[in-house]
C-alpha cells in the first residue's frame, strides 16, 4: 500500500493498536507466565541466547532481491533459514561497519 493512499493512516493507526496491544498481552500475561513456572536459571540462558542472536543479526533487511543479479545486490539477502545462518553474520558486520560510517559521519 502506497502511503499516500487515503487508507494509509487509518490501516497504519490499526496496526499500531495490534502491536501495542500483542506487547501489552506479551508483558503482563506470557512474561509473566514464564517467571512463575520457568527455571530461572534456564530463563538467564534463553536470555544470553537472545542477546548472542541479536549481536549476530543484520540490523536491516535483507530481501534476496528476487530477479536482480547478483552482483547488483549490496549482498545477498537472508530470506531463509539457510541464508540466515550462511549470509546473516557478514551482512551483520557489514551493517554495523554501515551504521557506524554514518554515525561518525553525522
Amino acid at each position: 500500500m502506497d502511503p499516500d493512499s487515503p487508507e494509509f493512516l487509518d490501516r497504519f493507526a490499526a496496526l499500531r493498536q495490534d502491536v501495542l496491544a500483542h506487547a501489552e498481552n506479551e508483558e503482563q500475561y506470557e512474561f509473566a507466565h514464564f517467571n512463575r513456572v520457568a527455571d530461572r536459571r534456564k530463563l538467564e540462558s534463553l536470555a544470553r541466547a537472545v542477546q548472542a542472536a541479536e549481536a549476530l543479526a543484520p540490523t536491516r533487511p535483507h530481501p534476496s532481491g528476487g530477479g536482480t543479479p547478483i552482483s547488483l545486490r549490496s549482498h545477498p539477502g537472508t530470506d531463509t533459514a539457510l541464508k540466515n545462518v550462511a549470509v546473516g553474520p557478514v551482512a551483520a558486520v557489514i551493517d554495523r561497519t554501515r551504521d557506524a560510517v554514518r554515525k561518525a559521519m553525522g
